[in-house]
């Protein structure tokens, strides 16, 4: 587990099933996502089994944003290449808890984590310019804007 102040991050664990599966087919959080895809719970339940897999297993892993014990995001790392010493990142905050300053806190924690244990160089996140909240988190912990949608995080 990731702490700083009242955040942590964690793996997912059996009982983010309905968490997850809620997050993942709505369709309002699909609007900034590369793919709106619609995910059964068996097909979860079988995602979240492989949750503690080494990195290199799956290429991505993804952690649950917690604050003071309840999940309020996630929080991923994707396209993981250890050659390359790089991976994407991905982050959603439900609604209510956005502008809190809690996605910046876990932002900070998952490129601490990738810098010093994971011992990555590069970080990326895809980015589509009307999704402004995202865009000034990313920007505010250092990514860099290289094109349309993609911004790039230099170690």
């Amino acid at each position: 587990m990731l702490k700083a102040d009242n955040i942590s991050l964690r793996l997912l664990l059996e009982s983010d099933l309905n968490f997850l599966y809620s997050i993942e087919n709505d369709p309002s959080n699909h609007q900034f996502n590369k793919e709106s895809n619609y995910f059964s719970k068996d097909i979860i339940r079988k995602y979240i089994s492989n949750a503690d897999a080494d990195i290199s297993i799956f290429c991505q892993l993804r952690f649950v944003i917690i604050l003071h014990q309840e999940p309020i995001g996630l929080i991923d790392l994707f396209e993981y290449d250890k050659l390359l010493q790089q991976a994407g990142v991905g982050i959603f905050i439900l609604e209510e808890f956005r502008s809190n300053q809690y996605g910046s806190k876990a932002l900070e924690l998952l490129i601490s984590y990738s810098w010093n244990v994971l011992d990555l160089l590069f970080l990326f996140a895809n980015i589509k310019q009307e999704n402004m909240i995202s865009v000034e988190l990313f920007k505010k912990l250092g990514f860099s804007h290289v094109n349309d949608t993609l911004y790039q995080l230099n170690r």
